[in-house]
């Protein structure tokens, strides 16, 4: 992608028309910009993507532009060059030939062995392979060449090759040969030599063999290998390096022991030397991966032909020193050192930005050569691409516990997880302030300072209510917010939960008793209140435990939800009942309870306090009659001065 905006507000309505010079390479889209007068539009980059396009050929690496032109009713805009963005179509086929397994061994009474071969990409011209046997003696092959038609299909089809024993009358043992594949006519394919070696007869090794222009792979379980590797541009650098010993000239040899088991033997002629700008300087893709990691890539640099000016210097820079870095910076080629490959590393540098996979190029120039003709080149660069490994998050730390209506505070953390480019906002609020509230409301991050990677503390403070409603759970939500950090601006929060825990139980309270209960009349009183805010009304039911000694008023107290009237306390008053009995101090209770007709679930069946009281009594018992008094005897007197007086008094106790 790239962007596209104005210099300055325009007139009238700018479009900018987007178009591919080669659109079997990549496309554009969209196929036109519109830029708006005085609507504050022309300043806001748009984004333009360009799609590369696949076919099946090995064409390398192709360069395309993306044409602009601008038009508007504003002079000053109409036709003025936005200029042509230059872009590179990565290719993603490797020329080769497939050579499929040999079926099994051939013998002198004629058994045949069968094996396959197809391209591994359409050719961009008509591919001819030339096949042979090496030892006509021992075995012919059918047919002598395979032909694959270019964009017809046939490429990937599979086409079958037989190789017919030969009897020759001779005791020899069974003999070894080979059938060599030569390219007759390539088109450019720039494939190098392909061949399948098998035993004759009774020897049971069988032979895959693969070539193209990156790499040779040979699986062998045992014998002996040639492979034929022949030179397309005779004078010219070689598009390979052999990395197992060369035996005469361009014939390689891989051969392994006698009676050993299966081997795996890779030939790896390395990464293909590329003509990018056919001026005379080849360099090759880019091998390996660059990545903020420090992994390193390389690629190789030769000349395209001997310098005739003494020494040729080339120097290296990277477009983006914040991503990449090179060694070393130059390379020098001699008369003598101008065919040999020089290595180039690419080193990736790290960020704490989640900026994405960043490209970037290493820039080549001629720096310093007698030779006019190189002195003269312009060198086109190789493309780089850094692996960001910066992934932009929020990472908020655990609660430190629960809140509490009685206060009790809960703290977590906030920390980006990498450096903002531009200044990040994050929104804090709680999604029940009747809970609790959050401080502070928002947490500001730099960009570039090194305050991303600092816990920033976040205080969560629960809230009372005198409602009993039991533990409640709440959430912290937040919102991200930056002018220009738009990875930072896209992210979302996962809501943090807390649990504020209640402090209220619903229950009935009674106050002091004033008074007292007799069966006089005296009446007692005392008050009646809610502890906790009730939902809805609640109707207190009030019962003396025996009525035959006390009695109350009111029996049912009604408490509302407004006007805190649930906590506004209402009098009760309980007098005695008068009996003739003198039946003494008589103790009897006052009982309080809800019931079904309260509409607070959390006070329904509830069963509040009891108050015990004592009816005095005022009956006593009769004055009992004091018991009967014994008569008084009189003392006697004293005798009469005559004997009839004294008769009289002696008679008097013969009476009684």
């Amino acid at each position: 992608t790239f962007t596209v905006k104005l210099d300055t507000d325009p007139a009238n309505e700018v479009v900018i028309a987007l178009e591919s010079n080669d659109i079997s390479e990549g496309t554009v889209n969209p196929s036109s910009l519109t830029f708006g007068a005085g609507d504050g539009t022309w300043n806001v980059d748009q984004t333009v993507t360009v799609t590369g396009l696949d076919d099946d050929t090995a064409d390398g690496d192709e360069d395309f532009s993306i044409v602009t032109s601008a038009s508007s009713a504003d002079g000053w805009y109409n036709g003025i060059s936005a200029g042509d963005v230059t872009v590179r179509n990565i290719d993603n086929d490797v020329a080769g030939v497939t050579v499929g397994s040999i079926s099994g061994d051939t013998s002198e009474i004629g058994t045949t062995a069968t094996f396959t071969v197809k391209l591994d990409t359409d050719p961009a011209n008509e591919v001819v392979i030339a096949l042979e046997s090496n030892d006509m003696s021992e075995g012919t092959v059918n047919p002598s060449s395979l032909t694959f038609g270019a964009g017809n299909g046939t490429w990937n089809v599979d086409q079958t090759v037989t190789v017919t024993g030969v009897d020759d009358g001779v005791v020899d043992g069974d003999v070894s040969f080979s059938i060599n594949l030569g390219l007759v006519s390539d088109g450019g394919y720039g494939l190098e030599i392909v061949s399948a070696v098998y035993h004759d007869m009774d020897v049971t090794e069988n032979v895959r063999a693969m070539v193209h222009n990156i790499g040779v792979t040979i699986q062998n379980t045992g014998g002996a290998l040639n492979a034929q590797f022949t030179d397309p541009h005779p004078g010219q650098p070689k598009q390979f390096t052999l990395v197992y010993r060369i035996s005469g000239g361009e014939a390689v040899t891989v051969t392994s022991g006698e009676n050993e088991g299966d081997i795996n033997v890779e030939v790896n002629v390395g990464a293909p030397v590329v003509n990018r700008d056919d001026d005379g300087v080849l360099l090759s893709d880019l091998s390996g991966t660059v990545d903020e990691t420090g992994a390193v890539g390389t690629f190789t640099v030769v000349l395209g032909s001997q310098p005739s000016g003494g020494s040729v210097a080339v120097a290296f820079s990277s477009s983006d020193t914040t991503e990449g870095t090179i060694n070393p910076s130059s390379l020098s080629f001699t008369t003598a050192t101008w065919a040999v490959p020089q290595t180039v590393s690419v080193t990736g540098l790290d960020d704490d930005i989640d900026d994405g996979d960043v490209g970037f190029t290493i820039d080549a120039s001629i720096s310093g050569t007698m030779d006019v003709a190189y002195a003269n080149l312009q060198v086109l660069g190789v493309l780089v691409t850094n692996i960001n490994d910066d992934t932009a998050g929020v990472t908020v730390g655990s609660i430190s516990g629960n809140t509490g209506e009685d206060g009790t505070t809960a703290t977590f953390t906030v920390k980006l997880d990498t450096d903002p480019v531009a200044e990040v906002v994050i929104a804090l609020e709680s999604n029940d302030i009747s809970e609790g509230t959050v401080n502070p409301s928002a947490l500001t991050f730099e960009a570039g300072d090194g305050t991303w990677t600092v816990d920033q503390t976040v205080i969560v403070v629960g809230l009372n209510d005198n409602i009993d409603d039991g533990d409640a759970t709440f959430s912290i939500v937040a919102s991200i917010s930056s002018m220009s950090d738009h990875v930072y601006e896209a992210l979302s929060w996962e809501n943090l939960l807390v649990t504020n825990r209640d402090d209220d139980t619903a229950r009935i309270v009674f106050g002091y008793v004033s008074g007292k209960v007799d069966e006089s009349g005296s009446t007692a009183r005392f008050t009646v209140k809610l502890d906790t805010e009730p939902t809805g009304d609640v109707i207190v039911e009030m019962r003396s435990s025996n009525e035959a000694e006390g009695q109350l008023s009111p029996q049912a107290l009604t408490f509302g939800v407004s006007e805190w009237s649930w906590e506004r306390p209402q009098t009760v008053s309980v007098w005695g009942i008068d009996d003739s009995i003198t039946d003494g101090n008589t103790p009897f209770a006052v009982y309080s309870f809800t019931d079904g007709r309260t509409l607070d679930p959390n006070y329904a069946n509830v069963l509040g306090p009891r108050l015990d009281l004592t009816n005095y009594d005022n009956d006593f018992p009769p004055i009992p009659a004091p018991p009967p008094v014994p008569p008084t005897r009189q003392p006697p007197t004293a005798p009469p001065a005559s004997r009839n007086a004294l008769h009289d008094w002696l008679g008097m106790f013969s009476r009684r």
